[in-house]
This record gives C-alpha cells, sequence and structure tokens, in this order.
C-alpha cells in the first residue's frame, strides 16, 4: 500500500536560506536601464513629470557603464528615441536606483530578523515534528471534502 512508504527530508545539493529566497536581488548591471537600454519609466518621472511610457519616445539610457542601448538598439535611427538623457544623468539615475534597492533590501532583511526575534506570547517554541504535524493537519482541512459534510448533516434538497 501507498500509504506504507516513508517519507524523506529533502536534500538539495545547493541549499538556499529562507531569506534568500524571498528577497529578490536583482541580475542586471545597470540600474537605470535595467539592462535593456532604454531608461527605466519610473526613474523618467523625476526628470519627465508627466513622461507617459505608451505615448512618449523610449529615453536612451547613456550610462557610462552600461551601453546596452547601442548593443541592442545600434540597429535603428538615433532620431527614434530621446537622447536628452546625457551620460551624467544616466548615472546619477543608476545610483539612485541602487540606492533605493540597497534600502528595500536592507529594509527587508531587518523586518526578518526582527520577527525572528519576536515570538508570540504564550506560544512555546515548536518542535520540528510539531511543525509537520500541523502542516499536515492544515492540508487535511483543505482536503476535506465540505460540501458532502454538508449534505450528510443537512441532507439534500
Amino acid at each position: 500500500m501507498i500509504g506504507d512508504l516513508p517519507k524523506f527530508e529533502r536534500l538539495p545539493l545547493n541549499p538556499q536560506s529562507e531569506e534568500e529566497k524571498e528577497i529578490f536581488y536583482p541580475k542586471w548591471n545597470c540600474f537605470c536601464c535595467q539592462d535593456k537600454g532604454f531608461v527605466q519609466a519610473h526613474l523618467a518621472k523625476l526628470i519627465i513629470i508627466d513622461y507617459d511610457y505608451n505615448q512618449d519616445r523610449n529615453i536612451a539610457c547613456q550610462n557610462p557603464s552600461c551601453g546596452k542601448f547601442k548593443e541592442i538598439w545600434d540597429q535603428i535611427d538615433i532620431a527614434n528615441f530621446d537622447t536628452r538623457f546625457l551620460p551624467a544623468i544616466c548615472q546619477k539615475l543608476d545610483f539612485f536606483s541602487r540606492e533605493d534597492w540597497r534600502k528595500t533590501v536592507q529594509r527587508q532583511v531587518d523586518i526578518r530578523s526582527l520577527a525572528k526575534t519576536m515570538a508570540m506570547p504564550g506560544v512555546p517554541d515548536r518542535t520540528d515534528n510539531e511543525n509537520r504535524e500541523i502542516q499536515e493537519r492544515k492540508k487535511e482541512v483543505e482536503n476535506f471534502d465540505w460540501e458532502a459534510a454538508s449534505t450528510a448533516y443537512l441532507g439534500s434538497e
């Protein structure tokens, strides 16, 4: 019978901490364009207040440390893009966005560390077996056929 089979814990090759799973770290190099070649709309709105990315020209990222605009969009006529964001502006937007990400990640780390240190009053620390049992009970409740139980209790109409 399948219920007689043992249950094993996972054995991951590269374990990832809970904190790493829940905190998103961007993989792009340029925070101004997120490696897409265009200044991100939320950053463009810092300079062009009523910027509408659906109607306005895409703004070429000219961050000196990026180069993605030329790499991706070089084959299209430059007149199709807004090139007013000079390299110094894109560099400042990149720095601003990096700092914003750093603060966001730090806030998430602080909240998680605070949550770990604070326990609900009156709730003792649970063992792994207790946590597993609670999860099994939750699954049983989620899988319970409430409609059939209601019909058996109240009768069918």
